[in-house]
């Protein structure tokens, strides 16, 4: 668990270092003095478009004397845990709120810590929770609290209230209480909750909980700035509603607030980090108190009008421009859809230089291909701020997408929105022009001398292969057995061919990397629903292909040129076979090249298990290859290998009892859950047997008698030959007669020997068991994918699943 644990977070941390790189995050403010409306940025003055202190609180003269009069009276901290003692301004600033909620309210140092408190004390063991897919991380990441009790989590798509009542009454029946949490307002897109229904829903199911995290609400709407989620409907008895200080109410910290007295007194009592966090410190506290006398004020009401006809302008202003925004509402936060990375960068960099500063939308907040540019409206800006940015805007969108050579097709792949701008019909083309593509459906239209040439000796995939595979995964009755495939060639005018690859249309399991511990719990859901979290992908290679799938002439001056045209060609090809997402797989994770040129074009970069390759296969006799490993690989081999050997009879054989070797297969298969992928066909097997390239390496226990004489292998490996490489792509074994007689390590064995007498250059010895692998003399192969998916949802529903690892 550890391991893929830390592959996701080196992933998060490849996009964010990315933008870090082109100047988009990790900035610092220059100021000596912030004045709420501009931000000095890069040695330059710039409006400030990126503030979610939408009331622009912050800078109003009430707080900032309220902050100092609380230093002046009690000090710049009271260090002391709450369970003891409370600063006294904790008093009147909770009595405050209560009067803008009247409702109860307990104060918190942050929302995430008021979530932290709240989720583990009101959701008890036998209640379960689900979790809209967009709510907020910190809702996530408290929920993650709950798994060591082992409360149930699952996960809606976002809004979809027709999932959320077949949740419901699907799981009644089993469980106390329903949990759905939410946010009020969608902190990317700037969208909200449905909560029309979802009060319908509290008064149909007495077993229906709701929670709220309505930190982008707060403030700028509702009577006494309550917020969103108030605004909408009045606070329900089986309704908690956590908000926020540090947006739109100027100060900091977060808030806890319902109406059942019982529940208010436990979270008070129990909530963790209530107990064991440092509390909200006397100058916030002062501020907050100024903060919220405003919000009670006659006062109020007009600042708020302010704010909602400065973003009423920012929306008549963007329709008129037709600029993609993906959710038009009376929110003050914007999102305009841009698709492709770089192209945002490219946008966000132009309207710097214009004097305006925005946000980018990234992954993991959202998917990878729907980055776009995230802005806000804060009262603190000007009509003319206002005129001025979303004219820059609509003056620099085409042109960012012109020098990216991009269109807007790609917003509406990734949006699904019409795109109403001009059409941008060039960006594209002259790709086509400089190349000529030559797209395939079948490896019979490729010639077989070139194809063999480009690729065939890079792994286990040369024409012959390819011809089993695309008979093989054709007509069977699984619809994950039934894989297309598509040849791409691309050439320079000369005809030169500059790159060359393949691609399979399949469905695989979303967990396939997963921890194992994770695809145990899925597949136990899979019983039911066996294509439970699975998704149709176009796929680079294969799932029964091992090796280097594209041929890549990096000695050509256009080769960059042509890899963009692949991935144009990939995502034309993606669209029409309806797939959720492109995975590019087996490139060397040391090429830093390709690992920046997939980054800015919006893949992510995902760590596979090493693969491993023998090279060295020029000594002539079993005596030479022992002598030629390390001491430690000598010494594993006697162990393990040699002590065991008189007890075994080898067979190299193209007709194996398909029936048992498939036995032998599935033993291994649902045993081996680190790369959890669909069981091959049986039918795979036998058409094995009838192919002159395939060939079975059996291992029989000497005297291993069963019914009818018959002797049946106890390990089987499924061998697939190239020219110049030998390829062991399935293994089976019999596990109780491997615990005692080491039959894997004798497989390894025995494949090295064959590889050698046949006289290949290469054993490609596939992924897992990497330190066993090393020990017959392979090389760990540092391997990486890279990902486009057109949305997170299931990425996000596996996140819910506990590991156990």
């Amino acid at each position: 668990m550890s391991n893929k644990h830390h592959h996701f977070l080196d992933t998060i941390d490849e996009c964010f270092t990315h933008a870090i790189n082109y100047g988009i995050f990790h900035l610092s403010t220059e100021d000596k003095q912030l004045n709420g409306r501009t931000i000095k940025v890069k040695g330059r003055d710039v409006v400030n478009f990126g503030s979610c202190s939408y009331m622009g609180f912050e800078v109003d003269p009430r707080l900032k004397q309220g902050a100092i009069d609380a230093v002046e009276q009690y000090g710049t901290q009271f260090s002391s845990s709450r369970a003891y003692m409370s600063c006294g301004l904790y008093v009147e600033l909770e009595h405050l709120f209560e009067q803008i909620f009247k409702a109860h309210v307990i104060m918190a140092p942050t929302t995430t810590l008021a979530h932290m408190s709240t989720i583990p004390v009101v959701v008890r063991d036998n209640d379960v929770v689900i979790l809209d897919h967009q709510v907020h991380a910190s809702v996530q990441t408290s929920v993650q609290l709950l798994k060591p009790r082992g409360v149930r989590v699952e996960m809606i798509r976002h809004n979809r209230i027709d999932q959320l009542e077949d949740l419901i009454t699907q799981l009644k029946p089993k469980h106390d209480r329903i949990w759905y949490m939410a946010d009020g307002v969608y902190s990317m897109y700037g969208d909200c909750a449905p909560f029309h229904e979802l009060q319908q829903l509290l008064r149909q199911h007495d077993q229906f909980r709701l929670y709220i995290d309505d930190a982008h609400g707060m403030s700028w709407i509702g009577e006494h700035g309550a917020g969103y989620a108030m605004h909408r409907m009045p606070l329900h008895p089986h309704m908690i509603l956590i908000t926020s200080l540090a947006k739109g109410f100027g100060t900091g910290g977060g808030a806890i607030v319902n109406i059942d007295k019982n529940i208010h007194r436990l979270i008070r009592t129990c909530g963790n980090t209530l107990i064991f966090s440092g509390p909200i410190q006397p100058p916030t506290l002062g501020a907050s108190i100024a903060s919220a006398k405003i919000h009670l004020s006659d006062e109020m009401p007009l600042l708020q009008q302010q704010l909602q006809q400065k973003v009423k302008l920012c929306n008549q202003r963007l329709g008129e421009y037709r600029l993609p925004l993906l959710s038009e509402n009376s929110t003050p936060l914007f999102y305009i859809g841009v698709g492709l990375l770089r192209v945002s960068y490219n946008l966000i960099h132009r309207l710097l230089e214009e004097g305006y500063y925005v946000n980018v939308g990234i992954f993991p907040a959202v998917p990878i291909k729907c980055s776009g540019v995230r802005f806000t409206i804060n009262r603190n800006l000007t009509t003319a701020d206002i005129d001025g940015m979303t004219q820059a805007m609509a003056h620099h969108f085409p042109l960012a997408f012109k020098e990216e050579s991009r269109d807007y097709e790609d917003i509406t792949q990734s949006f699904k929105v019409p795109v109403t701008l001009q059409a941008l019909t060039q960006n594209k083309s002259s790709l086509y022009q400089q190349f000529k593509v030559e797209h395939y459906y079948s490896i019979y239209e490729v010639s077989k001398s070139e194809w063999d040439k480009l690729l065939g000796h890079e792994g286990s995939f040369d024409w012959e292969g390819l011809k089993f595979l695309e008979k093989t995964f054709a007509q069977q009755k699984e619809p994950e057995n039934n894989w297309k495939f598509h040849y791409f060639i691309i050439r320079d005018q000369h005809n030169h061919p500059v790159l060359a690859t393949f691609f399979t249309e399949l469905l695989i399991k979303d967990d396939m990397l997963s921890p194992a511990s994770v695809s145990e719990k899925i597949e136990i859901l899979r019983n039911k629903d066996p294509y439970y979290l699975t998704s149709k992908v176009l796929m680079m290679g294969s799932l029964l292909t091992e090796g280097q799938h594209l041929y890549l002439d990096k000695q050509h001056k256009d080769w960059k040129d042509a890899l963009l045209l692949l991935l144009d060609l990939a995502t034309e090809t993606q669209e029409k076979a309806q797939a959720v997402g492109i995975q590019l797989r087996d490139f060397n994770a040391d090429d830093e090249a390709l690992r920046k040129f997939f980054l800015d074009q919006g893949f992510i970069r995902v760590r596979m298990p090493d693969a491993h390759v023998i090279k060295n296969l020029n000594w002539e006799t079993q005596e030479e290859y022992y002598q030629s490993l390390s001491h430690n690989s000598k010494k594993h081999i006697r162990k393990y290998v040699f002590r065991y050997s008189d007890n075994f009879r080898i067979s190299i054989t193209n007709k194996p009892s398909v029936s048992h070797f498939y036995d032998l297969y599935k033993n291994v298969k649902q045993k081996n859950l680190e790369l959890n992928t669909f069981n091959l066909p049986k039918n795979i097997f036998e058409r094995m047997t009838d192919h002159g390239q395939w060939e079975f390496i059996e291992i029989f226990l000497k005297n291993n008698e069963v019914e009818k004489n018959e002797i049946f292998p106890v390990a089987a490996g499924a061998c697939y030959i190239t020219e110049k490489n030998y390829c062991p792509m399935i293994v089976g074994l019999d596990y109780k007669a491997t615990a005692e007689y080491e039959c894997y390590r004798q497989m390894l064995f025995q494949v090295v020997l064959r590889a050698r007498a046949l006289n290949k250059e290469k054993i490609y010895f596939g992924m897992g068991a990497s330190i066993e692998k090393q020990k017959f003399g392979a090389i760990p192969l540092k391997k990486v994918a890279y990902l486009q998916m057109k949305d997170n949802y299931h990425m996000e529903v596996i996140s819910t699943v506990k590991d156990d690892g």
